[in-house]
């Protein structure tokens, strides 16, 4: 019987684990949940798989080698102890359960009836500082997507968590690419049709992401988004996707085969939206990196699911994890830090600082007041001062993943900054004490 723990990594193929490391200050998230989840995992592409034909493929904290030979794949956890694995959809998967090589589950079905197209997988895509789970609760998260996603209209219902999988139902509303960091996909999806789909989700546990769509402005299509953690705290992402094969007509298709032979319009597009998809996950992943995680976040009532999802992602950690100890310095402990000068600081949008091991914004308010307060929203630990945060608008401090807005006493007035007497109760923002000495700033932490 193979040991219920799987073999010790040695540390040498653990490549770029700070090649894009959190800012200064950020609290990164691989010290307080694992990366060693028992679940399935997406491996390698087929087409990828043959046209490297890499000797090791990084795995967990360590690695799998994969051989191929009549047809079928062997995957070896670290050159000697043999995985399953299946080929499905032209991606080989691996999947075990609390035992390295004895699964105790079955592989699930993916699609009930998978389309006759081919299946295009996109270009992998390494996701620095981020946790397999930060995909599963971003997808059940509604708040974000018109803040982050800038999508003009999200419903997510019918979540339904059991001990293997998450369903759940989504209607949006949205401009392809009105989020991209890249300027010429935002003006691009300034003249692309609007899109009002319904998606269908599956997570068959926390590394495969099923998703059915159907609806106006787009094709119905398959879409398996797979996650792969990489060392203690990045994530390698890949998306496969086949359309419909009513998408084109066949005269299109036998036109377009006369310029590309042996190719399919299908093809191109799949290619396309999969790539879209990943860039989605880009604005995603700033807030990510920023992020100090919470394993008791503040949600408010109508985020009760969440509470369900962020505990299913726990059954799959190893059984002996216990969160860290947060430690906590005591008043007698604390001291007196120079901040930085008055002039220094702005009223536009709050400066960052990482004073005795404390992340902290400040800026000056509307009646001129310095107000220093923790960077860290209470919400859902977002950074409130990093690139993409830290904006005042009419006078509070914006919250860039969900748009919750501090006054300058710390309340949250919710996603409305107009909302002057009503408060989310339990959201209050930490202050930091503070003094002025001349023009200078002291904080006590």
């Amino acid at each position: 019987m193979p040991s219920a723990s799987l073999p010790a990594y040695r540390g040498e193929f653990d490549q770029d684990t700070d090649a894009t490391s959190a800012p200064h200050g950020v609290v990164a998230q691989a010290s307080s949940r694992p990366q060693r989840l028992h679940t399935w995992f997406n491996l390698i592409p087929v087409d990828e798989f043959e046209r490297t034909r890499p000797a090791r493929v990084l795995f967990l904290d360590s690695f799998v080698t994969v051989s191929a030979g009549d047809g079928a794949y062997r995957v070896l956890f670290e050159g000697r102890d043999e995985m399953t694995a299946v080929v499905h959809i032209g991606v080989i998967f691996v999947w075990y359960g609390e035992h390295l090589l004895a699964p105790d589950r079955p592989f699930p079905t993916l699609f009930e009836t998978t389309y006759p197209t081919r299946y295009i997988t996109s270009k992998p895509t390494i996701f620095h500082d981020t946790h397999v789970m930060d995909f599963v609760e971003n997808g059940s998260d509604n708040l974000h997507f018109k803040i982050v996603h800038l999508w003009k209209h999200s419903r997510l219902y019918d979540h339904v968590v059991t001990a293997d999988r998450i369903t759940l139902k989504q209607d949006t509303r949205f401009n392809y690419g009105a989020c991209s960091m890249n300027p010429l996909i935002r003006l691009l999806s300034r003249v692309i049709p609007e899109l009002e789909l319904t998606h269908d989700y599956v997570y068959h546990g926390p590394c495969l992401a099923v998703v059915n769509a159907t609806g106006r402005g787009a094709p119905p299509f398959h879409a398996l988004v797979s996650l792969t953690p990489e060392g203690s705290n990045r994530t390698r992402v890949y998306v496969t996707m086949a359309l419909s094969p009513e998408t084109f007509p066949a005269w299109m298709e036998r036109a377009y085969q006369r310029f590309v032979p042996d190719a399919h319009l299908c093809d191109l597009l799949c290619g396309l939206m999969a790539n879209y998809i990943k860039n989605e996950f880009d604005v995603d992943a700033v807030i990510w990196k920023n992020r100090k995680w919470l394993p008791e976040p503040r949600l408010i009532a109508s985020e009760r699911h969440l509470y369900d999802v962020i505990r299913w992602g726990e059954t799959f950690y190893p059984r002996d994890f216990r969160y860290p100890e947060v430690p906590v310095r005591a008043e007698a402990d604390k001291r007196w830090h120079f901040l930085d000068q008055r002039r220094a600081l702005r009223r536009d949008r709050a400066t960052t600082y990482t004073i005795a091991g404390v992340d902290i914004v400040a800026y000056i308010d509307a009646e001129g007041r310095v107000r220093v307060f923790s960077a860290y929203c209470p919400h859902q630990g977002a950074h409130l001062g990093h690139d993409a945060g830290g904006r005042i608008v009419n006078g509070c401090l914006r919250c860039p993943f969900h748009g919750f807005h501090f006054n300058s006493d710390g309340r949250c007035l919710g996603q409305n900054p107009e909302n002057r007497d009503r408060f989310l109760p339990g959201l209050d923002l930490p202050e930091i004490a503070h003094r002025l000495l001349d023009d200078g700033i002291e904080v006590l932490v």
